[in-house]
């Protein structure tokens, strides 16, 4: 019976991904008419907060979690960081980020958080999803939804490497900044000033650095700090399932979306 049912599932789902298989705009989720990186060169940079307000962030943080003991006695010792130890630090820190303009000074320290850390990554770092049922009762099938899964991802993969993938925009006031007008003036905007162009209009691109490393990419394992990984050259998917690893190509030599599957 099982075997009898498997044909029309995996034929609905053939169908389906036929129809998202051609070399054309099926192949792309959208086609922005602003390059998805178009503000990335004109990010300002996290600026290094003082240490004045450093020091009372953490004591506002404290103070609903200590007594009222407890926390005179941690205001004292932060103020005796901020006068000493703490000044050299925070002018150590400022030197680095005068030596580091490409970047912000929170990033190396956050990658080595991650990287450094020995805890199981299974529970405490993998991000994993999980979806509600589809409104559809037939996509519910697990054969469909893998395959739709599988080719929208693609579809996001590859929207984004060719560049069309609507840029992440946190837009305050959307009436005036997330409209076509705004789009065709603002991609004529160099790329060196053009995050400033969407500020005027109170609209905040946001930085789009590792979205290179949702698709073919792994953390190697190292003895002091992993390595990420990534091989965009790579094509192919791997399924777990049952305890047995199944490996195939999700695109072709021309890197497309498979316009059939073979069993």
């Amino acid at each position: 019976m099982a075997a009898r049912q498997l044909v029309p599932r995996r034929a609905e789902a053939l169908r389906w991904r036929r129809g998202y298989s051609s070399a054309g705009a099926a192949e792309y989720l959208h086609r922005s008419i602003v390059p998805t990186m178009h503000y990335q060169k004109s990010l300002p940079r996290l600026p290094v907060p003082k240490l004045e307000d450093t020091i009372r962030r953490y004591l506002n943080a404290q103070k609903p979690l200590l007594n009222d003991d407890q926390f005179r006695k941690t205001e004292e010792l932060a103020h005796q960081f901020e006068k000493g130890i703490g000044r050299e630090l925070h002018e150590q820190l400022v030197a680095q980020d005068n030596q580091n303009k490409h970047t912000s000074y929170i990033t190396g320290p956050w990658f080595d958080m991650y990287l450094k850390a020995r805890e199981s990554v299974v529970l405490n770092f993998n991000p994993f999803m999980s979806f509600n049922p589809d409104p559809k009762s037939e996509y519910n099938d697990q054969l469909i939804r893998a395959t739709n899964m599988t080719v929208s991802a693609i579809r996001f993969m590859k929207t984004f490497r060719a560049g069309y993938l609507e840029p992440e925009v946190f837009h305050l006031n959307p009436e005036k900044s997330d409209t076509q007008l705004f789009k065709n003036i603002i991609r004529f905007v160099p790329s060196s000033i053009s995050w400033f162009g969407a500020y005027m209009v109170n609209a905040y691109p946001l930085d789009m650095s590792q979205y290179f490393r949702l698709f073919n990419s792994t953390r190697l394992p190292k003895p002091d700090r992993d390595e990420l990984y990534t091989d965009e050259k790579a094509k192919h998917l791997l399924v777990l399932r049952n305890g047995n690893f199944y490996v195939f190509d999700v695109l072709d030599r021309d890197g497309n979306i498979p316009s059939l599957c073979s069993d």
